[in-house]
């Protein structure tokens, strides 16, 4: 049992939560999303990822998922870019939205057709950052558990970890920008849970640092639903809502199909 994994990767954040209440997560965000990988170290189970130039496509991947999430929304969502962009910067933030200034929201509008040269500056950071969840998630835990239970199976099971790991940022509003809203904790499990085969799949055949830019990409490109929809209701109209689980699960279809037939070495 990975015990000191589990202490280090859910202890810290939930340690954390009492100062995050007072002084925002925000400046806590980048030490929390490399917990996983402190317990790994924690474990003694430190590996070293080899990293290759290809393995970095995968950050764009996720634009599939987000142009199905997109789609999904058309029925339940209503097109209000200038709203909608005032989530998209208190998510990139790490503010409530109600907290971000009305000019920088005008800026953002009037200059979004400058968004793609955005792109390599939120590879570079988005992919590091993930890498401090993926290096737990994916290199460590997944491999253990799918020689119990195949790669499949424990997939979703850790999706459904990573999801609860969640739930000290997301009880001070994260992705749902409503504070101590209990449910968001399921929501997110779901979505993790959806997600986790498909970074899976991406990992047996990129390795770590493919899971950590997709992964990456999934962060980045979840804005682009910002630009169009509000999140609102936020359990339905949302990226990490029920659109995004429902835009996920084509793709994790494949993923587990491919994922049958991948033996795991014991």
């Amino acid at each position: 049992m990975p015990w000191r994994f589990f202490l280090v990767a859910f202890g810290v954040p939930w340690a954390l939560l009492p100062i995050m209440t007072y002084t925002g997560y925000g400046p806590w965000a980048l030490l929390i999303m490399f917990t996983p990988a402190l317990g790994v170290i924690a474990q003694r189970a430190v590996y070293t990822p080899e990293i290759r130039l290809r393995d970095f496509i995968p950050f764009f991947y996720p634009l599939v998922w987000a142009a199905l999430t997109l789609a999904a929304a058309i029925p339940f969502a209503r097109p209000a870019p200038g709203e909608a962009v005032v989530y998209l910067l208190a998510r990139v933030l790490n503010m409530p939205p109600e907290s971000v200034p009305r000019e920088l929201v005008d800026m953002v509008l009037t200059q979004n057709l400058l968004a793609p040269l955005m792109v390599p500056f939120a590879m570079f950071a988005n992919t590091f950052v993930a890498f401090g969840e993926e290096y737990g998630w994916r290199g460590y835990l997944t491999p253990l558990l799918a020689r119990r239970l195949g790669w499949g199976p424990a997939s979703i099971a850790v999706g459904v970890l990573w999801g609860v790991w969640h739930a000290p940022v997301l009880l001070l509003g994260h992705n749902y920008f409503v504070k101590w809203w209990w449910p968001s904790i399921l929501l997110m499990s779901a979505f993790c849970a959806a997600a986790s085969p498909v970074l899976t799949l991406v990992y047996l055949r990129h390795g770590v640092w493919g899971a950590a830019a997709f992964h990456g990409g999934v962060n980045a490109f979840a804005g682009v639903y910002f630009l169009v929809y509000p999140p609102d209701p936020v359990w339905l109209s949302n990226p990490a809502g029920l659109v995004g689980v429902l835009a996920w699960i084509p793709l994790s279809a494949y993923a587990l199909f491919k994922l049958r037939r991948v033996a795991v070495e014991g």
